[in-house]
């Protein structure tokens, strides 16, 4: 694994992800160049554009789509809503510049997903890092299968949150026969699904023996339920015998300072 200094360099931006979010991206990525001698990277959510640091640097990537909903509220699993007001593609973009970060191969799309021009482009690896709630991770995923190659893997960050639209996405490939493979990292909000070859190939060269997966579902359940009553459940006295109890509409509150 890369020493913390090594990782600081690679991500010169500031995000929203831990190290060990970060190698679990840096892993990916040398999957990634042993595959084969070029691949084609989608993110969804790119927000500062901490996550596309790595990439943009690494000759094997030959090109990047960046798709976002920039400069909006967004709801979130945790009951909250997230205000991410002022990010702009142009500010992104400004922080990959003044990192020393080329963007010539990089394309953006402002929106969701599903409002993305239909294309011929295929790619490799994806990162599903948007709006962090089940049916929006769905719809990511939705859009971005059949965008993906054959032998493909698709990461997700904040996989705790976002477990209902996980075990979903299980189902239905299992419904579709597709063969495939889930890792979630230990530690991490890193989780993946490997697709296609990608399914049989030794991921533990590259990654460390993921979470049992019930053990993830269940513990992620229980976080989810615990962010909600934090968020939104108010109880106070109400007479002798009982307490009242309120629950209150998602607060809004700044993404990032």
């Amino acid at each position: 694994m890369p020493k913390t200094s090594e990782i600081a360099l690679l991500f010169p931006i500031e995000s929203q992800s831990s190290i060990r979010d970060k190698e679990f991206l840096l892993a990916a990525q040398r999957l990634m160049g042993d595959f084969a001698p070029c691949y084609d990277y989608l993110e969804i959510g790119s927000f500062l554009g901490g996550s596309l640091a790595p990439f943009l640097r690494d000759p094997a990537c030959t090109s990047i789509l960046s798709i976002d909903e920039r400069g909006k509220t967004l709801p979130d699993e945790r009951g909250a809503l997230f205000d991410y007001a002022g990010i702009t593609t142009q500010s992104m973009l400004d922080r990959l510049h003044e990192a020393g970060l080329a963007t010539t191969k990089l394309t953006t799309h402002d929106g969701s997903i599903d409002t993305l021009p239909p294309s011929d482009r295929r790619f490799d690896l994806a990162f599903i890092d948007g709006e962090h709630t089940d049916q929006a991770c769905f719809r990511d995923f939705l859009w971005a299968l059949p965008m993906m190659k054959t032998d493909s893997a698709v990461m997700f960050h904040d996989s705790s949150l976002i477990y209902k639209a996980i075990r979903l996405i299980g189902l239905l490939l299992r419904k579709d026969g597709r063969p495939f493979a889930f890792l979630k990292n230990h530690d991490s909000e890193m989780s993946a699904i490997f697709l296609g070859d990608f399914s049989q190939c030794h991921l533990g060269r590259y990654f460390e023996a993921g979470e049992d997966r019930d053990d993830f579902f269940a513990a992620s359940e229980l976080s989810v339920l615990e962010h909600n009553i934090r968020n939104r459940v108010r109880s106070g006295p109400s007479d002798e015998r009982l307490t009242s109890v309120t629950i209150d509409p998602p607060k809004s509150e700044k993404a990032y300072y």
